[in-house]
């Protein structure tokens, strides 16, 4: 077999593995599908997903390309080994990976590397000019150095690392020996040239005589830097385990006061500062509150309307969740979260999204997983290994968004107490408290829950009384206004009394019991009918001061009888109105039903696209499409035209071989008749089966049966 010239003939000569490993390690040759092989090479060695490839290297790998740019074609292992003073198998190790991504191709003796990959790395890559014409011998290079001295050498510094090129007036004169002027002696002795009248560059094999052969000043680890050793993780994990579930009980706390103010929307869809802050008292700082929202949003669990931040239909089937399932729904969107927790930024606005946000974070936590049990884990550690990792990322702060990105996990409990927790690489609940209907109620007209409430539980004690702390021990507060809340919302007085008693596992407070009678007796004195409005009232004496605020005559309220009233305004509007003046009334309908508070309000859930490059790509399923489509092409051409094929086998008898490519890229064979041809479509009968349509371009071969 003749070798390859190039890297398309690599490419197309590769095996069904080499290709499918090929598009798992390059996934963006894939999005779109690539309509043939020829395409699939064509992209491989283009530009864009060159780049691509390239921000994908970790620092060895990423070095050993850039050496391989900077070295002549078809170097061998063993001579970029030493340009690198590096070992010949770390550097052989890095070429194959490289070659398995279709960044080079050759052997041992010489490797050569593609055009795209070379221009990736600039015109100067590791800061070296290509080959001179006229190259000076080491012995001159040598003796020129002497002559020139420290002045000359210190211009030549200037130039030996970075950019070999410089500046300078009249570049391309002769120079002189005699010369007081450091570039005169330079330019005489050849140990810069000119390029052109105003630029003079350092010749590669002089920067390579001054570098002592080295293409590069510093080392990188072949190896990623490591984490320190671990250690017994038991209180880490039990610390961690309380943090997720504080997690999950502050994300619900938040949403419920979500759904409880509706914060209206900015005209940017932010939402205002002043509910942020709000909100941050129940969620434990700006910061943390933030960033359980961005989580919430991310999950669908609440969204915005054109009038209003509401939980979403979504919020309702994850309260239903256990506690572990309702963190893993958190846990998968904050590390799809395309965004910070900036508290200096408007909260939640559309346009504050960092593209790889969710990329670091999944990273992070790939590295958390390497990490030993209990292992310390320091910003400046997880740092290091993003930068080893992610050289494309060098122009971030990694160390300031390795300790946000740190912080984030002790909230997730993924860290706690500086250390890994088991719950980085849990795949089953580890021991989150199960759901419980019961509390405890307290002297002081408390209710403590040791355990999250069932979501129906939860929901009826979200009326019945005032959330004042969450996390592993829920505290709720029995309140007049909770009490109203209650009964606003159809509970009877019976019903409240019944519902605490029935769930609670302490006694209840005769307390207690003084304030629902005391909210309910008071409850429904004021009625409003719905006859554009009605208002019954006990006492004339209260008529008499219903009547002597300033709103009354705003709301067109009259006198009906001493203990009726009629308004003008809706039923809603005198209800608020007579709540302003301290009364508790009851709505009701024409017919005298008493109106209840309506159910909460939902918005439909909306959960943002995965980004492009977070996209899975089943690489095997495009591999075996793109190679039955080219073995259809090779057998069309072998077997003539196809399309003639199946013209001459219209209202044939018999049946026929149909190749094709099924919808999930593999070849299929069918027996089939050839009902009608159109448009690139045939209309075809199958076999036992019936009639069906077929692209012709998925067709790959049609003979006789």
């Amino acid at each position: 077999m003749n070798a390859p010239r190039s890297m398309a003939d690599v490419v197309r000569g590769m095996s069904p593995d080499e290709l499918t490993r090929l598009v798992d390690l390059r996934p963006d040759l894939a999005l779109p599908r690539p309509q043939d092989l020829a395409e699939l090479v064509e992209r491989a060695l283009g530009a864009t997903s060159t780049q691509l490839a390239l921000e994908g290297l970790d620092a060895w790998q990423r070095r050993v390309a850039l050496a391989l740019a900077a070295s002549p074609d078809a170097i061998s292992t063993r001579h970029l080994a030493a340009l690198m003073g590096a070992e010949r198998s770390a550097v052989a190790q890095t070429i194959h990976a490289l070659q398995r991504r279709a960044l080079l191709w050759g052997n041992e003796r010489g490797w050569h590397i593609t055009h795209a990959v070379r221009a990736a790395f600039g015109s100067y890559p590791a800061g070296l000019p290509g080959q001179s014409v006229m190259p000076l011998p080491d012995h001159q290079i040598d003796e020129a150095l002497a002559a020139v001295g420290e002045p000359g050498r210190a211009v030549l510094e200037r130039l030996l690392w970075e950019n070999p090129t410089g500046r300078v007036t009249q570049a391309d004169r002769r120079g002189s020996a005699t010369s007081t002027r450091p570039v005169d002696q330079l330019l005489h002795h050849r140990l810069v040239r000119p390029l052109d009248s105003e630029t003079v560059i350092l010749p590669r094999e002089v920067a390579l005589r001054l570098r002592g052969g080295r293409l590069f000043p510093d080392e990188v680890s072949p190896v990623v830097p490591p984490w320190p050793a671990g250690s017994d993780s038991r209180v880490a994990d039990r610390a961690g385990l309380g943090s997720a579930f504080e997690l999950v009980s502050t994300v619900e706390v938040l949403i419920e006061e979500v759904g409880r103010r509706q914060p209206r929307p900015l005209a940017t869809g932010a939402l205002p500062k002043k509910e942020l802050t709000a909100l941050a008292r129940e969620g434990g700082g700006p910061q943390r509150t933030l960033l359980a929202l961005l989580v919430a949003e991310r999950a669908g669990l609440i969204t915005s309307t054109a009038s209003a931040w509401l939980p979403s239909e979504g919020y309702d089937e994850w309260l239903a969740l256990d506690g572990w399932g309702r963190w893993i729904v958190l846990r998968d969107a904050w590390l799809a979260l395309d965004a910070f927790a900036d508290v200096q930024a408007p909260a939640l606005a559309p346009g504050n999204t960092v593209a790889w946000a969710g990329a670091l974070r999944r990273l992070a936590i790939e590295q958390l997983r390497a990490a030993p049990e209990g292992a310390p884990v320091e910003a400046p550690v997880l740092a290091s290994r993003l930068a080893w990792l992610k050289p494309a990322w060098a122009r971030l702060d990694l160390e300031l968004l390795a300790g946000q990105v740190v912080t984030e996990a002790s909230w997730f409990g993924l860290v706690a107490l500086g250390r890994r927790t088991g719950l980085v690489d849990a795949v089953e609940d580890p021991g989150f408290p199960q759901p419980a209907d019961e509390f405890m109620v307290q002297s002081d007209l408390t209710a403590v829950t040791p355990a999250p409430l069932r979501a129906e539980v939860m929901r009826t004690m979200a009326l019945v009384a005032d959330r004042e702390s969450s996390g592993g021990a829920g505290v709720y507060r029995f309140t007049a206004d909770s009490i109203r809340r209650a009964l606003d919302a159809g509970l009877g007085a019976d019903e409240v009394r019944g519902w605490i008693r029935e769930h609670s596992l302490t006694p209840v407070p005769q307390a207690l019991d003084y304030l629902v009678d005391d909210v309910a007796r008071r409850h429904g004195l004021v009625q409003v009918a719905a006859v554009a409005s009605v208002v019954t009232v006990d006492d004339p004496v209260t008529v008499d001061a219903i009547l002597g605020r300033p709103g009354a005559t705003e709301l067109g309220l009259r006198r009906l009888a001493p203990t009726v009233l009629a308004a003008a305004a809706e039923p809603a509007d005198v209800v608020i109105f007579l709540r302003e003046l301290g009364l508790a009334p009851v709505a009701q309908d024409a017919s005298g039903a008493r109106f209840t508070t309506p159910a909460s309000r939902r918005a439909k859930a909306h959960v943002p696209p995965a980004p492009i490059g977070g996209q899975r790509v089943d690489a095997h399923a495009v591999v075996s499409e793109l190679l039955v489509r080219d073995e259809g092409r090779r057998h069309a051409a072998e077997s003539g035209n196809l399309l003639k094929a199946l013209e001459d086998s219209i209202g044939k008898p018999g049946w026929w071989h149909l190749d094709h490519v099924a919808d999930d890229g593999t070849r299929r064979t069918a027996e089939v008749r050839v009902l009608a041809l159109t448009a690139g479509q045939a209309r075809l009968m199958k076999k036992a089966e019936g009639p069906f349509t077929l692209p012709v371009s998925r067709m790959i071969a049609l003979r006789k049966g």
